[in-house]
């Protein structure tokens, strides 16, 4: 193994070429990664937009870092084509780079709608907390009525939204193209838990809507919806999920359905080409399926363990993944794997006004769960689905 390089620089592949490098002083480390910054924590952005932390405090490593530990990070550049059969990749910059080993930490594509005015806001990244805070700065200066801001979605980052114009006393509307939240994981009874929390904060739902149309031309004004209804904004935050770079993937003759395809080790059926972070489809022995885990502790995670394989300790990764979030205060967390479609069983637990517990059977067997409200449960629930671990 001469050469390694990791196409991603994220939580994944960073931690990835971190471990390597402990492991082996001598190989070469490449880190082709699109955006122009150092790995930086994408969790904590909605804190630093907030005003709760300094942006100096997202940043988990610097550029001083990647020298010292020899590891060549190529920032602002994109991969153009992988050559499996002849073990290169070729970049925007024209490069050919040969590869003994080669990571595919990317990610996944963020789904957009058309049109972006001024005003319009993903929070893919730290360009774009950026970008919010100004224009948070500048809502702030207006009238009260005036500070309205609508979200288009109904999943993680449309909570991020939520909480952070609920943070600043920005009035806010939220548009979902389902039921409510999470309305293809979530029952009906979760679903209105959270619906409740987020009325009682003074958000203002709109529920079973298509795509929206963006008012504005050069600066977001507003919003109109399928019904003629228009509801007035200076801010539109966009969290409608991603979605995996298929056509790319599959011109490099890299199998893809819902990400890259993987078996428990993270390997892809190429030899030496591993698929790790929140565009890998693996086969997780928790839950008995290839599965997609879209988290930091995740990525992280498998950052490590494609790192020790590498370097001759191959096991199967395994880790009960789990992501904890929350809206105005409600705590909400997802444990392994709950794809409704892939479960036999799911069982109410807790159901009140204020809480909701599900838990999903396999053949029987636990393999997720979804707390809201009432977490407590969270580390019992891990453990049970931890019990199931095996090779498949």
């Amino acid at each position: 193994m001469e050469h390694v390089i990791i196409l991603g620089g994220g939580i994944a592949g960073t931690t990835a070429a971190e471990d390597i490098r402990k492991g082996n002083a001598s190989v070469e480390i490449t880190i082709i990664e699109q955006e122009h910054h150092p790995l930086y924590s994408r969790v904590l952005l909605p804190h630093y937009v907030k005003g709760k932390i300094p942006r100096e405090k997202v940043f988990m490593k610097t550029w001083e870092w990647y020298a010292a530990q020899r590891i060549e990070i190529m920032a602002g550049v994109r991969v153009d084509a992988i050559d499996i059969q002849n073990r290169f990749v070729t970049t925007s910059e024209g490069r050919e780079l040969p590869f003994d080993v080669l990571i595919l930490a990317g990610g996944g594509e963020l789904n957009v709608i058309g049109g972006e005015p001024r005003g319009t806001s993903y929070l893919r990244g730290i360009d774009d907390a950026d970008e919010l805070i100004g224009l948070l700065k500048e809502t702030g200066m207006r009238h009260a009525d005036d500070r309205r801001g609508v979200v288009y979605g109904g999943g993680f980052i449309a909570l991020e939204y939520m909480n952070i114009f609920h943070h600043f006393g920005v009035s806010c509307d939220v548009v979902m193209r389902g039921s409510g939240f999470w309305s293809s994981v979530l029952s009906a009874h979760s679903q209105s838990v959270l619906a409740r929390k987020a009325v009682d904060g003074g958000i203002v739902l709109h529920t079973n809507e298509p795509e929206p149309t963006i008012l504005g031309d050069r600066e977001v004004t507003g919003v109109r919806l399928a019904s003629g209804a228009e509801i007035p904004c200076s801010i539109l935050g966009i969290g409608i999920g991603m979605h995996p770079d298929r056509s790319f993937y599959r011109d490099c003759d890299i199998e893809i359905n819902h990400g890259i395809v993987a078996n428990e080790y993270l390997e892809t059926p190429h030899p030496s080409v591993y698929a790790i972070g929140d565009g890998a489809e693996f086969l997780d022995g928790n839950v008995g399926r290839r599965v997609v885990y879209g988290n930091w502790m995740n990525a992280q995670s498998q950052g490590r363990a494609v790192a020790k394989t590498i370097l001759g300790d191959r096991q199967p990764f395994a880790l009960v993944s789990s992501y904890a979030t929350q809206l105005l205060g409600m705590h909400i967390v997802f444990i392994g794997d709950v794809d409704r479609v892939a479960a036999h069983e799911i069982k109410q637990g807790t159901a009140t006004e204020t809480a909701s517990v599900e838990e999903f059977y396999r053949n029987g067997t636990i393999v997720g769960a979804i707390l809201i409200g009432d977490i407590s449960s969270r580390a019992t629930i891990t453990a049970r689905i931890a019990s199931n671990s095996k090779t498949v």
